[in-house]
């Protein structure tokens, strides 16, 4: 399975709007992807989300990533974000939200903070 990890810190409250129609653009988009096996989204805080996708191959995963609602979101997401970050990994089996931020974390030189 193919595993994407994604965090992305909104510039302020005052993009949560458009952040969330993209949003929900991109998990109607998802229902049907095509080797979607599983997927989740965590709120860090008002401005922090992380999303996380399993997928059956990367070509699945490439495939939604480029197309439609979620390209479109990609694309806003550079112009509302502070932090845009992500992580991909193989595994036989679906990560726990613990695990996948420890693993983003440590991607980009950082300890979790606990609590």
């Amino acid at each position: 399975m193919f595993i994407s990890v994604t965090r992305l810190r909104l510039k302020g409250k005052r993009m949560l709007p458009k952040f969330f129609l993209h949003t929900m653009k991109s998990i109607r988009q998802a229902k049907n992807a095509n080797g979607l096996i599983h997927s989740s989204f965590y709120k860090e805080d008002w401005t922090t989300f992380w999303t996380l996708t399993v997928w059956e191959n990367k070509e699945c995963m490439t495939e939604f990533r480029n197309r439609g609602n979620h390209l479109e979101a990609m694309r806003i997401s550079r112009k509302i974000a502070d932090d845009l970050e992500k992580i991909n990994w193989e595994s036989d089996r679906i990560p726990s939200w613990s695990e996948s931020k420890e693993r983003l974390h440590k991607h980009y030189g950082r300890i979790e903070k606990l609590g």
